[in-house]
């Protein structure tokens, strides 16, 4: 037992330098938009200790290889999230589209509309948030991970993870700098997803 939690822990740390070392690639010739969220300095290894934390919980839980590997996969594209928005205020596109393509041919090929479904109002929500601001409040590529949490969470849960990611970067912007800078919303739902994920999965 020991042992499998031990692995599991590394596994997961390794998915988050996997996750952090493509987002440095991607981000680094990316300037930094003018009306963006604030550079926020970021150690690699605070999200790399989170992830390894993540899977010893996980497999403490007595969680399966299968669901173990599904965590760990959708880490790399969700630290790497957390890492670009904390570090140049985007989320590449990789992160996001990867991951719903992913999702789309197992859709189709499970004929699970309901995964589509939950992805779909996950987006449309946030995506009239990006549309109402512009982009400067919540961004488009917030849209698309929230619709990674969509398909991922399922309904309610991902209604409440969501929710509780936003206002807890509202409530650390207010604290922060009284709430006047924008905020990089993909740290905190990357976090919280990957959180969820230890309370939903079943052994």
């Amino acid at each position: 037992m020991i042992v499998q939690v031990l692995l599991s822990s590394f596994i997961f740390a390794c998915a988050a330098a996997a996750g952090i070392a493509a987002a440095q690639m991607l981000i680094a010739r990316v300037e930094r938009f003018q009306d963006g969220p604030p550079p926020r300095r970021l150690h690699p290894a605070v999200p790399i200790a989170f992830m390894a934390a993540l899977g010893f919980l996980l497999a403490l839980r007595g969680a399966n290889t299968m669901q173990l590997s599904i965590v760990a996969i959708l880490g790399v594209p969700l630290i790497g999230s957390w890492y670009s928005d904390a570090q140049k205020g985007i989320v590449p596109d990789v992160f996001t589209l990867v991951p719903l393509a992913g999702i789309a041919v197992y859709v189709v090929l499970h004929h699970a509309w309901a995964i589509a479904l939950y992805s779909g109002v996950t987006f449309g929500a946030f995506g009239c948030a990006a549309l109402i601001s512009r982009g400067k409040g919540m961004g488009w590529g917030d849209a698309k991970l929230a619709a990674v949490a969509g398909a991922i969470l399922g309904l309610p849960w991902s209604f409440g993870v969501l929710g509780t990611a936003c206002l807890t970067a509202t409530i650390v912007s207010i604290v922060r700098d009284r709430g006047k800078a924008p905020i990089a919303f993909a740290p905190y739902i990357s976090v919280f997803v990957l959180l969820a994920t230890t309370l939903i999965v079943h052994p």
